[in-house]
């Protein structure tokens, strides 16, 4: 090999590793880029996995079918349900994002991610808390009830019509009527009609002489 080939082998040598030196820098950035994008997004999704609530029952209250009790979490796209009898309350609790209180008889698709409230209220009431920056859009028959606070506020969103459940008072037993005391036998008759009505009541009472004592009271009309 002549001096002058072996000085120009040299010469590519040093700069195809000049070459490599200098691109090893991006490389290297490009491939720290890429590990960083993959790692926001990684928590990203996690952040979002992680977001539920926690329900706080009063009363006999179903969410997605089952029976729930306090304590149970709650994650975006539950169907809530609070039986209908007064005293009954739900409330889910979503921390820095606020709460969801459903009065009795109410039942409602709640769904919920990073700065927003939403569901579809089927029936009741929803009474949503929420500080400033979350927002609030629910659904319900007659249409679209939303707000947008720059400070906390409560956000009422109800059925047109619902009627709040109520206890229900029970019927009152009928009176049975005590016959005098004495008496054998004792009958009551009435006659109703045009705003007019007649009775005759006869009792039939013995005496200490043996001879029954007869009283006839007559009709009163009203």
């Amino acid at each position: 090999m002549s001096i002058r080939s072996f000085v120009t082998l040299k010469v590519r040598t040093l700069i195809m590793l000049l070459v490599l030196v200098a691109s090893l820098p991006f490389n290297m950035g490009a491939t720290l880029a890429a590990q960083n994008n993959g790692a926001a997004a990684a928590n990203a999704q996690t952040g979002n996995s992680q977001l539920k609530g926690q329900l706080i029952a009063s009363g006999p209250v179903t969410v997605n079918g089952n029976k729930a009790i306090t304590g149970t979490t709650v994650f975006t796209d539950s169907n809530i349900v609070v039986d209908c009898a007064k005293g009954n309350n739900a409330i889910v609790n979503l921390g820095y994002m606020g709460r969801i209180e459903l009065v009795p008889g109410t039942k409602m698709t709640l769904r919920f991610k990073d700065g927003l409230i939403s569901g579809d209220l089927q029936d009741g009431k929803a009474i949503i808390n929420t500080p400033g920056g979350v927002k609030v859009a629910v659904n319900t028959p007659d249409g679209v009830v939303s707000a947008d606070c720059a400070q906390s506020c409560v956000t009422p969103v109800a059925v047109q019509g619902f009627t709040q459940c109520a206890v229900v008072a029970a019927p009152a037993p009928a009176r049975i009527p005590v016959p005098p005391a004495g008496l054998s036998r004792w009958a009551i008759a009435g006659i109703v009609g045009g705003g007019a009505a007649a009775g005759i009541v006869g009792a039939t009472a013995g005496s200490s002489s043996g001879r029954p004592i007869t009283s006839v009271v007559p009709a009163t009309r009203q």
